[in-house]
């Protein structure tokens, strides 16, 4: 009796296991397709999505010059999460520099999710934004802002605007475009 039991429960794993790869299987591969338009309808949104998230001051070392590899959830929407991905303290520069990324979890049926990268879709794009804020809602300087490789986006606070980071801040960003997919 407790061999065909142990029997039935490998195979219900085994089913879950495979039945969770069919659902959530390649997100990069479903990402390209439905952005292609291989086999799925999308809208995408014409403007770009307000994103605001608040990023925890433990999850960084304002007293190290090391790169800081942090990895921490600062949002989802839909099926895209937003990530702390690496903090730096750049003395050369004179900045402390964010760096965030998006993880896509997507359905092979249809979902939402986040991106940047629609230069083909649109014919012209905005110019992408980062607002941020000190706890108290005070606009904090935005330093050097760059995006890319991929999903990710960075920005640099000057060192000299250091104290109004020490409590946590918020990030507003005007970066990415929504896209709502279903597939054919």
């Amino acid at each position: 009796m407790k061999k065909v039991l142990t029997s039935v429960l490998g195979v219900l794993i085994v089913i879950g296991g495979w039945l969770l790869y069919q659902y959530y299987s390649d997100s990069e591969a479903i990402k390209e397709s439905v952005m292609a338009g291989d086999g799925y309808r999308s809208t995408i949104g014409e403007e770009y999505r307000a994103v605001k998230f608040f990023v925890m001051p433990n999850w960084y070392d304002l007293d190290t010059t090391k790169r800081q590899n942090v990895n921490k959830v600062v949002g989802q929407v839909g099926n895209s999460r937003i990530v702390l991905t690496e903090v730096a303290v750049r003395e050369d520069v004179n900045d402390i520099y964010f760096t965030f990324g998006i993880e896509n979890k997507l359905s092979t049926k249809s979902g939402y999710f986040l991106t940047q990268n629609v230069a083909n879709n649109l014919a012209d794009l905005p110019m992408p934004t980062i607002e941020l804020l000190t706890v108290d809602d005070k606009k904090i300087p935005l330093g050097h802002f760059g995006q890319g490789p991929d999903e990710y986006f960075s920005f640099g606070i000057n060192l000299e605007d250091i104290d109004e980071i020490k409590h946590g801040f918020s990030v507003v960003a005007n970066i990415y475009f929504g896209v709502q997919y279903y597939k054919n």
